[in-house]
């Protein structure tokens, strides 16, 4: 993508009265965000003529502005990015009109699959609560998919930390910029998840936390997800706002009972009696009603007398089971993308690599 073209992206959905939805669609009506710009005030289009009131230029100078700063931040933080218009974009989210245009990342690429879980609940669970999201988690690592939560305090933390102890790869959605972390205690947790996973943010790199933030982020969390499922939750809260997003989405939404005069149970307990929500005791609930198989993970062994050169064992030696992006193995390896590429040619013509969409490999 174009210099240009990402500034001019970043720079929409700062103007007043233009959200995701509008910009995603002045975007594919006159062909790229730069266009947008450029022909806003000419074209006899109605829709896009009525959202040109927006388009005034001082807020346009304005928010131009700030995508170019954002632009140096990206580059010299070395921020991850990807845009809606990327293979690499996660499908799911895509679907979501309102998904975000830019989507920030730190740790891995996305992989590319649907078999996305989100684990929603309450800051305050319950020692009950807690068990039975590792038990869940646990029981959900037979059919392998990526878990979703907001690395928040309580259900959040526990279910991402739990993924990580069954193997399986997680995201936190922030709400907040990428460099940062809040809370500031759950620090300690980033390196280790970003091994496998990552954390993912629409807001930009100087964005502090903000309470009206996450509420934006829950959208995020429930459009990632084939389903999401809600473990404890109070009558309102931030999990059952992330449980009608998904509604909203057409996504499954599942919930755990808990007792009646537990307020902690509360929100579970409405989405189901309001038929919101299945009824789970149990991940294999929810692998039945997906109709899930387990997947036995793919482990890397060496072919047998396959010979690599000096430079392809170190590209190598940057890859696993779970698919990377070709700029991050080139980073990471230190060797110029153009060099990798070849490299990774002779090791998929060897046997030893698989790609994947979105310019992603693996090794078989």
């Amino acid at each position: 993508m174009k210099h240009s073209e990402l500034i001019a992206t970043l720079a929409l959905t700062k103007l007043p009265k233009v959200g995701c939805i509008t910009a995603r669609k002045l975007i594919r009506y006159f062909g790229g965000a730069q266009e947008v710009f450029d022909k806003i005030h000419t074209t006899t289009n109605p829709y896009a003529k009525t959202t040109s009131k927006a388009f005034k230029q001082v807020a346009v100078d304005t928010a131009l502005v700030a995508a170019e700063k954002e632009v140096a931040r990206i580059k010299k933080y070395h921020i991850n990015w990807i845009d809606f218009r990327q293979e690499s974009y996660p499908t799911t989210l895509n679907q979501c009109s309102d998904a975000p245009l830019v989507l920030f990342y730190s740790g891995q690429p996305i992989p590319n699959t649907t078999r996305i879980i989100s684990v929603v609940g309450t800051r305050q669970p319950s020692h009950q609560g807690r068990v039975f999201v590792r038990k869940l988690i646990e029981e959900l690592a037979a059919y392998n998919p990526v878990i979703v939560s907001g690395f928040a305090y309580g259900i959040d933390i526990e279910a991402q930390l739990a993924a990580r102890e069954n193997k399986l790869i997680t995201y936190g959605c922030l709400g907040h910029g990428i460099l940062s972390c809040y809370p500031k205690e759950h620090i300690k947790y980033r390196s280790d998840i970003e091994q496998t996973g990552g954390f993912l943010s629409e807001f930009w790199s100087n964005e502090a936390f903000q309470r009206t933030h996450f509420l934006r982020r829950n959208r995020i969390i429930a459009g990632m997800a084939q389903a999401t499922i809600v473990v404890e939750s109070k009558h309102k809260g931030g999990a059952l706002t992330t449980a009608y997003y998904a509604l909203g989405y057409q996504r499954e939404v599942f919930a755990v009972p808990g007792r009646p005069n537990d307020k902690a149970a509360q929100g579970c307990i409405s989405l189901i009696k309001t038929q919101q929500a299945a009824c789970i005791t149990s991940g294999i609930d929810v692998a039945n009603a997906l109709g899930w198989t387990e997947q036995t993970k793919p482990v890397y062994q060496p072919k047998l007398f396959v010979e690599l050169t000096e430079k392809e064992k170190l590209v190598l030696a940057h890859m696993s089971d779970i698919p990377k992006h070709i700029d991050l193995i080139a980073l990471e390896a230190s060797i110029k993308v153009g060099e990798v590429a070849s490299l990774l040619f002779q090791l998929e013509m060897k046997g030893v690599v698989m790609a994947q969409a979105g310019k992603q490999f693996k090794t078989t």
